[in-house]
């Protein structure tokens, strides 16, 4: 029987770190927070942007030392050196990749089952999950040893409970605009990824796109290579 396949961001800093890092300085602050948190569990802390936040954040990260030598704080030399510290570069390597039609069977929240200390209201994997349904297979390929084998269903979390996006502005947009039964084309990788020292999987959407009945019967599966 197919695997079936589900698609929910374990580790929400490392998509959020994918992102380019906002301008505002609110913004900027929030976005450092999610990916470097300062406060504790309870949100117990100093405020998000405040200086003695981010005097903390510089300090865990190591931008500046004990004694606070270091960039300016707040500077455009600071931050350059903090999302340094937060952005890490960053390999793929393609184990499976999955063209298909697929059907939506809906949005459905998530609860984090995790056992940590900010699970499950503020480790970002509880949320708003989408399912797709797979119709069919357009293209697969499988060039790595541990690819995922074509699968049944994908699922793919699309927004935490605080409402912070789990995937591209652009596919949670096409995602939220979809009434359960719609067709769309839907691709995806698995990617095994290294970054900052860490290995682990990533099943990033590619593309989605709606279609109609008609446009669906008309997809054909590629030829085998």
């Amino acid at each position: 029987m197919k695997t079936t396949c589900i698609l929910i961001m374990l580790l929400s800093s490392l998509l959020l770190a994918q992102e380019p890092a906002p301008k505002d300085w609110a913004a900027w602050a929030k976005w450092a927070e999610k990916l470097h948190p300062v406060t504790d569990a309870e949100g117990h802390g100093p405020d998000i942007g405040s200086d003695e936040w981010a005097n903390a954040l510089a300090k865990k990260l190591g931008v500046i030392d004990a004694q606070g030598h270091g960039p300016d704080l707040k500077s455009d030399e600071w931050r350059m050196a903090v999302e340094k510290k937060l952005m890490p570069v960053t390999q793929r390597e393609l184990l499976s990749s999955h063209d298909t039609v697929a059907r939506f069977s809906g949005l459905k929240e998530h609860k984090c089952m995790g056992l940590t200390a900010l699970c499950p209201d503020r480790c970002g994997h509880s949320g708003k999950l989408a399912t797709f349904e797979i119709v069919k297979y357009l293209a697969y390929e499988k060039p790595g040893e541990y690819g995922d084998p074509r699968q049944e269903r994908f699922q793919v979390l699309v927004e935490d409970n605080l409402k912070s996006p789990k995937v591209p502005a652009p596919i949670l947009e096409s995602i939220l605009a979809l009434k359960p039964g719609d067709l769309v084309r839907l691709q995806w990788n698995h990617d095994y990824v290294t970054r900052d020292g860490s290995k682990f999987p990533e099943r990033p959407i590619q593309t989605i796109s709606p279609l109609t009945q008609e446009q669906a019967d008309g997809l054909q599966p590629e030829s085998p290579r």
